[in-house]
């Protein structure tokens, strides 16, 4: 049997992780650098554990004596809000300091995305021969949740759309098409008046003296003679 030699070629692409960590410092006097890969072992681990305390302890400021008067349930909360964290921490939720922060998509641009990964969601279940009368819309909609969690490029499309459709305005009048209902419309302000009726007062409204009608006199006293 003859010895077979494999030579191994490294992908040029892959740049191997830095060892070297910027660290802010307080009060705003500017940042140190480290090169973990001179820190002797024992100093490396103790640096890694801080570190993982400091991440494992986070968003703690709520569970406090005044919340939990009984040690042991305040103990118990902690070490639950300990473990939470650091399963944020496998799954990649952990926030980063100093990362930029991710602009939130409009109202409008999830609605869009929502319409668009429901459509994904439905074209994918065609796909597998699953009908989608056969399944509930709550089952279709946590998928299409579970997919604009897993592809942003969808939320990107919907933003495109909508800007699209600005730059894009209809060629009809609108107006001349489309009529408001004079029943719908009634019931809708029906729904607002009692909604406003029944809105509980503020806890300042609620300690307001009504005012005296305009022009009106205030009540003499009447005072009984012993």
């Amino acid at each position: 049997m003859s010895d077979l030699t494999i030579d191994v070629v490294a992908d040029e692409a892959t740049v191997a992780p830095s060892t070297n960590i910027q660290i802010a410092l307080k009060t705003g006097a500017g940042t140190v650098e480290v090169d973990t890969s001179q820190l002797p072992d024992a100093v490396y681990r103790e640096a890694l554990m801080q570190g993982l305390k400091v991440i494992a302890e986070r968003a703690m400021s709520k569970i406090t004596k005044e919340a939990y008067p009984d040690e042991a349930e305040r103990k118990s909360a902690i070490r639950a809000k300990a473990e939470a964290n650091i399963a944020d921490m496998y799954a990649g939720k952990t926030k980063i300091t100093g990362e930029a922060k991710v602009k939130k998509a409009s109202g409008g641009v999830m609605t869009e995305a929502m319409r668009l990964a429901r459509n994904l969601v439905k074209d994918a279940m065609k796909a597998n021969k699953i009908k989608i009368s056969h399944v509930k819309a709550s089952e279709i909609t946590a998928a299409a949740k579970a997919l604009l969690e897993s592809d942003a490029s969808i939320i990107a499309t919907a933003e495109a759309n909508l800007k699209a459709r600005e730059a894009t305005p209809l060629k009809i009048d609108i107006t001349k098409l489309v009529h408001t209902d004079p029943t719908l419309v009634a019931k809708d302000e029906a729904k607002k008046a009692e909604a406003k009726a029944n809105k509980p007062l503020s806890a300042k409204q609620a300690g307001k003296v009504a005012p005296r009608a305009k022009g009106s006199k205030p009540k003499a006293e009447h005072h009984t003679s012993h």
